[in-house]
């Protein structure tokens, strides 16, 4: 009841009217999952109900826009309506599958779907992980807290240090794009790849650290998905928690892989166009979702004959796999970047001017010309900002070694501990004047 009504007031913070939507959307699926009894009418009556919710606050005005339909409403969008939406319709599903019982105790279940770490921005957490916990007698656990409040301090560290210093970068570029040079631009993408990786793991990480200290398991959501060596592979180490969703309740009830290439790259398609809609009520989202499916088709359909392409290289042995592993790599997030241009432009047009200014202004001149220091940073934040993203390559690099950076270091002498603690907290500290943005996944 304490985390519940915590959980409510936390919510609350953000725009008390709004806690009225996350009550309606518990209340509707509370009672749909205890009147399923495998009566398909109640499941589609009431998952069409809390999507109605999704629909009206979410994408109302963006299809009153599309449809040139004049009502005079402009409803605001209250921040995590798509986390706990989805999280409520997963748990809907869940029990229509027979997958797990309904839970009967009210408040238990809503304390499930406004859990206060994950409410906002995910990640989004299943029903048979998250309820069992809430019953579960949880002391006092010296090593599970200090660890919880790492992965805390990492996640501010990664907000305050990096994302602030990237976003001033980016923002700079972006919204002066008509003046900016190609060289410039392309600067701008990678530094807002990079910082949207960080900025959405930065949440992520005090989410699942908060859980921990209180001893609630959340859902991990990345895995150092910049080491993929495809697209693929990257999307699934990206929003882990968002992309089993759509596996588990859209791409395998479409038919998955089983039906045939073809309609396995149909399925693709349509996941990751929806994904991108869910992403925001825009044609730039929609056209990102819909790009990030065809490239990871494409490179699919691919697969074989690059491999004989490989094969056929006179560099052979230990040295061609290097080459190709740090090549696979990085063509994968020169990819990822050129889709994230649609998803930073404000609309279709200017993404397409961004595209076009690149790949016909790219020449020497304009690159040697180019002081990357006039681009907002200047040069001890941009040296700043270079150090700490070296850093989290590092920390990515031992995770993927090690299957956990924090447990790594956790494990390390007391000095050593001690020492990166003071290098973490000084460091956010010595950034709290550069100000930090609202995290970029609220809007969604």
């Amino acid at each position: 009841m304490w985390l519940l009504a915590s959980s409510y007031y936390f919510y609350m913070c953000g725009g008390p009217e709004y806690a009225a939507l996350l009550l309606l959307s518990t209340v509707i699926t509370y009672l749909g999952a205890l009147g399923l009894k495998g009566r398909k009418a109640v499941f589609v009556i009431t998952l069409v109900l809390n999507f109605f919710i999704l629909f009206l606050f979410k994408y109302f005005n963006f299809f009153c826009e599309t449809f040139e339909i004049d009502t005079g409403l402009k409803i605001l969008l209250p921040v995590g309506i798509s986390f706990y939406i989805f999280k409520s319709a997963g748990y809907l599903i869940d029990v229509y599958r027979g997958k797990t019982e309904p839970e009967r105790d009210f408040f238990r279940y809503a304390l499930f779907v406004s859990f206060f770490p994950e409410l906002l921005s995910g990640p989004i957490s299943r029903a048979p992980k998250v309820l069992p916990q809430f019953d579960e007698v949880h002391t006092f656990d010296y090593e599970r807290i200090r660890n919880g409040l790492f992965r805390m301090l990492w996640g501010y560290f990664l907000k305050l240090v990096i994302v602030s210093r990237l976003s001033i970068l980016d923002n700079l570029v972006f919204d002066n794009y008509s003046s900016a040079n190609a060289w410039q631009l392309i600067i701008a993408s990678v530094v807002f790849s990079i910082e949207i990786y960080c900025d959405f793991m930065s949440y992520s990480e005090i989410a699942i650290g908060a859980g921990q200290v209180i001893g609630i398991e959340l859902s991990e959501n990345f895995r150092q998905p910049f080491l993929a060596g495809t697209l693929s592979d990257l999307w699934r180490r990206w929003h882990m928690s968002l992309m089993s969703w759509f596996k588990d309740y859209l791409y395998i009830p479409l038919g998955g892989s089983r039906k045939g290439l073809a309609r396995k790259y149909l399925n693709v398609l349509i996941v990751f166009t929806i994904s991108g809609l869910w992403h925001g009520a825009a044609f730039t989202y929609i056209l990102w979702g819909f790009l990030s499916g065809l490239l990871q088709i494409i490179g699919d359909a691919t697969a074989g004959i690059r491999r004989r392409v490989l094969d056929l290289s006179p560099v052979k042995g230990n040295i061609a796999g290097r080459v190709h592993f740090v090549y696979s790599r990085l063509m994968t997030f020169l990819l990822f970047t050129f889709t994230t241009i649609f998803f930073r432009s404000p609309d279709v047009p200017t993404a397409f001017s961004i595209i076009e200014k690149i790949f016909t202004g790219l020449t020497p001149g304009v690159i040697m010309s180019t002081d990357v220091r006039e681009l907002g940073l200047g040069t001890l934040n941009l040296c700043i900002a270079l150090f700490m993203v070296f850093i989290l390559i590092i920390a990515d690099i031992l995770k993927e070694k090690t299957g956990e950076t924090i447990v790594f270091i956790t494990k390390k002498d007391w000095y050593i501990r001690w020492a990166v603690y003071f290098f973490f907290t000084c460091s956010i500290l010595l950034s709290a004047n550069i100000g930090a943005a609202k995290f970029i996944y609220f809007e969604f």
